[in-house]
């Protein structure tokens, strides 16, 4: 796979994006060292921008970096976990209070949205549903005037892919399809009911958060 520079987006940060994205499927296993020429290797380009991207990737905590040793993908936790959502939880809980109503417009995109995660999850097609799926919420949480917020939001959310990807295994067990959670969240907004879409919220965060939770315990982690 080789990547080549693209317009305005420097290659450290290319490599730092598709590498985060082997990690979130689980091609590069936690605890796996990430060596430097391989990864040059694979991506058809030299050392040097692979070392800068494997920095923003440390900068952001998925990846671990020993001076001694090189850099490793980081474990998975179900303490860092708990964590993470908590601080998910209270931010998004903040943007979804402040959301403006949408335009009609608008809710025809958000409801097409809902139906591709759908057509996604009955094709079994787990990594394009997870980027759906956050740009389904990122577009719900793009309703509010709170950009500062929502930008730390979406940080939170590159933590959280890796976790959100064992989570896919809830959702297409049919649990997260049976609660509806989608269409509550789309229907709360039709209708303007603040209180609905706020414990929709809810609802949907504790099915994601218990079964991961399950499926980390299992893990040993």
């Amino acid at each position: 796979m080789e990547i080549a520079e693209l317009n305005g987006i420097d290659l450290p940060s290319q490599i730092a994006a598709e590498t985060r994205r082997l990690i979130n499927r689980g091609a590069l296993a936690p605890g796996l060292q990430l060596r430097q020429a391989d990864l040059a290797e694979r991506f058809g380009i030299s050392r040097v921008p692979v070392r800068e991207a494997l920095k923003l990737l440390a900068a952001e905590g998925i990846i671990e970096h020993d001076a001694n040793r090189g850099f490793f993908v980081a474990q998975l936790s179900s303490d860092e976990a708990r964590q993470l959502y908590r601080m998910r939880h209270l931010l998004e809980a903040e943007l979804l209070a402040t959301v403006v109503w949408p335009t009609p417009a608008h809710l025809k995109l958000l409801e097409a949205m809902v139906d591709e995660l759908h057509s996604l999850l009955a094709a079994g097609a787990r990594d394009a549903w997870i980027e759906r799926h956050r740009a389904l919420h990122d577009a719900i949480f793009d309703l509010s005037g709170n950009k500062i917020l929502k930008r730390e939001v979406l940080r939170l959310m590159r933590l959280t892919d890796r976790y959100r990807s064992l989570a896919t295994d809830i959702t297409v067990q049919g649990t997260h399809l049976d609660a509806r959670i989608e269409e509550q969240l789309i229907k709360a907004l039709a209708t303007q009911n603040r209180q609905l879409l706020l414990d929709t919220y809810d609802k949907g965060r504790a099915i994601v958060l218990g079964g991961l939770m399950s499926v980390l315990q299992a893990r040993g982690v």
